[in-house]
């Protein structure tokens, strides 16, 4: 049996919130959250700042929980359950990218909310979260099958 995968991600926002920091392959066909896995013992927010140094030396400073994000998903010919817990982040970075530390081909970007909309962005449906800006923690239930 599957057991489901715990996972934490950051919605980075910039000092002024027009522009979120976002993972994306170098042609940009995709933006998503960046973030990992939560080893055993370490809260979400750890595990968030732990990834961000290993993959991009990038610090953060972590906010409120903003969202969570189960994903139960069908891909390869094989079922997972993720359930991502999503904080609120800021950083005082400010270049225009960072390459990813192991994998050349990835970076993250900042990019604004209209920005966001022309293409896909991970998980489904954070988009109309951020853009929401209110306080309360949401819920994003997720069932699909990718080929």
């Amino acid at each position: 049996m599957n057991l489901p995968l715990l996972r934490a991600e950051g919605i980075i926002v910039n000092e002024d919130k027009t522009e979120i920091l976002v993972q994306c392959d170098f042609v940009e066909s995709f933006y998503r959250l960046p973030g990992g896995s939560i080893e055993f013992g370490e809260t979400a927010g750890e595990a968030i700042k732990r990834e961000l140094i290993e993959e991009f030396d990038l610090a953060l400073n972590i906010g409120q929980l903003a969202c969570i994000c189960e994903s139960i998903i069908l891909y390869d010919g094989k079922r997972r359950h993720d359930c991502t817990l999503i904080h609120w982040c800021s950083s005082n970075n400010t270049m225009n990218y960072l390459l990813h530390k192991e994998v050349p081909s990835i970076k993250l970007v900042w990019r604004t909310i209209s920005q966001l909309s022309e293409r896909p962005f991970y998980p489904e449906g954070i988009l109309d979260i951020i853009v929401s800006g209110d306080n309360f923690i949401k819920h994003i239930k997720r069932e699909k099958t990718y080929e």
